[in-house]
């Protein structure tokens, strides 16, 4: 059985902030916080998984870390599978707002656009770090259940009016 929401409904609804939605990851101990964002990101980049364009990642760390509020993820590539990395320096470090993530899981932009206006910063081995960088543009959205897809529309709705509201040096781009 499949939720819907009506569109009017969600309306209504105030619009989560993006650290409203992942702050409570930060309560949670590092290596249950890496294995729940690591299954979740193996959904969301199962095409590339597939297709090999994360191979690069094969043994090496890439660590993610997101920018108000502030969460450090570490995570490797093991046998095509996404895990949670403890040990080790990161090869590559990916750093971003939550509302910046939260616009490229959405679809709402594009990293190459966050790079060029550095809201999107990699440190570390470039080659990796481009790598990445190319397959945050094939998340895919079709494994997610229709609520939490609206969910996440309606954050990045928020993000967006919350932008605009700033004025243009603020605003999402596209």
């Amino acid at each position: 059985m499949t939720l819907t929401l009506p569109r009017t409904l969600l309306d209504r609804i105030p619009a989560p902030s993006s650290a409203a939605l992942i702050s409570p990851l930060g309560a949670l101990p590092p290596p249950l916080m890496e294995a729940l964002v690591a299954r979740a990101t193996q959904h969301l980049l199962a095409e590339a998984l597939e297709d090999g364009s994360l191979e690069l990642l094969e043994g090496r760390v890439l660590a993610v870390t997101v920018t108000d509020p502030t969460l450090r993820m570490r995570f490797t590539l093991d046998r095509g599978h996404l895990r949670s990395a403890h040990a080790g320096r990161a090869d590559v470090t990916v750093t971003a707002s939550a509302d910046d993530f939260l616009l490229l899981v959405a679809q709402r932009t594009d990293p190459d656009t966050l790079f060029f206006h550095r809201r999107l910063r990699l440190s570390g081995n470039t080659e990796l770090g481009l790598a990445v960088k190319n397959v945050l543009d094939t998340i895919d959205l079709s494994w997610m259940p229709a609520p939490l897809k609206a969910l996440l529309d309606r954050a990045a709705d928020g993000v967006e009016q919350r932008r605009a509201q700033s004025g243009p040096a603020s605003a999402t781009p596209r």
